[in-house]
């Protein structure tokens, strides 16, 4: 695990034992990989993933590439060599952190990659599993020492603590968890009950943010089926769903009694299928379940001028707590 002590850059570079590949070192591109590997062999690194092996030498304080360069590794099956770029990402983040250790919001934002990292990796042993959750509980820890109501920092190390009990074998140890997680979540929510209670009438009444604008032209500039996306808006009709498919509640947000309206921004090709989808407003335990049912949405077919046309529009998913 990262430490959370002052980390050189150098030294954020060779976290776990693995250093950056030199250039004689690297694998050769590979333009083309295979359809069908062999079930347990890593398929060939692409350029892009080339390209961040030697963005992350030249820079190894940047963690936004250690992760992109994990989550590619991953995904072609190098898992040991996603594993050490993962946390050389939060060696790098930890460090960050580090030089300015009262901004409690730099802490909790180590403990949320933390808390996605034991989440989503279902390639991680109980072990390992528990060893992330521990490291998130610390950096919830460190933001909470620093501003002790926190809710943020309450939820999360709510949720991080229902995990751990969910791989805990010891019965009494598991209902102390359980219990702790609880405490949490009735602070929580008595914070969120008095700030409301105290906030302006205006303010507690105003409408939810709305998105950002969209460009001048009403057009995204992104192509999709060859052609640019149309925004929905003013004579642009949004698009009928035929196929609606409810967000799964994620358990651990369930017991932690988080709820919320995701929005996202979706993508829709010329056949209705949901293309890409990127959250707007963020409610971050709730953010992938989401994006995940959205993305088996279906739609009618945009038409102008009598032509399916590929559109983008705002659609809201809501998390409610019965």
């Amino acid at each position: 695990m990262p430490s959370t002590r002052i980390l050189t850059f150098a030294a954020v570079a060779v976290l776990s034992g693995v250093a950056p590949l030199s250039s004689a070192a690297r694998p050769a591109v590979q333009q083309a990989q295979p359809r069908d590997p062999r079930p347990g062999v890593a398929r060939p690194a692409s350029t892009r993933e080339l390209a961040l092996q030697s963005a992350t030498t030249a820079d190894p304080s940047n963690a936004a590439n250690w992760f992109e360069l994990s989550r590619l590794q991953h995904a072609r099956g190098a898992v040991e060599d996603a594993e050490s770029s993962f946390k050389s990402g939060m060696a790098a983040l930890e460090y960050a952190a580090s030089q300015n250790p009262t901004d409690p919001a730099r802490q909790q934002l180590v403990a949320t990659y933390y808390f996605e990292k034991a989440q989503k990796d279902s390639s991680l042993t109980d072990a390992q599993k528990d060893a992330y959750i521990d490291a998130g509980l610390a950096a919830t820890d460190r933001a909470l020492a620093q501003k002790d109501d926190y809710i943020d920092a309450l939820v999360y190390k709510n949720i991080l603590l229902r995990m751990k009990s969910l791989i805990e074998t010891d019965a009494s140890r598991r209902t102390a968890l359980v219990a702790e997680a609880d405490a949490l979540r009735n602070r929580a929510m008595e914070l969120q009950k008095t700030r409301a209670a105290s906030a302006p009438a205006s303010a507690a009444a105003g409408p939810i943010p709305p998105p950002p604008p969209p460009p001048p032209s009403g057009q995204g500039s992104e192509l999709v089926d060859g052609q640019q996306l149309v925004r929905v808006g003013g004579t642009i009709k949004p698009p009928t769903k035929v196929h609606h498919v409810p967000p799964v509640y994620p358990e651990e947000a369930r017991a932690a009694g988080v709820s919320g309206m995701v929005i996202l921004e979706a993508v829709i090709d010329t056949q209705g299928n949901i293309r890409t989808a990127k959250v707007l407003r963020s409610v971050p335990p709730l953010d992938q379940a989401a994006i995940d049912a959205v993305k088996e949405w279906k739609f009618q077919p945009t038409l102008l001028n009598g032509a399916p046309v590929p559109v983008i529009m705002t659609v809201t998913v809501n998390f409610t707590v019965q």
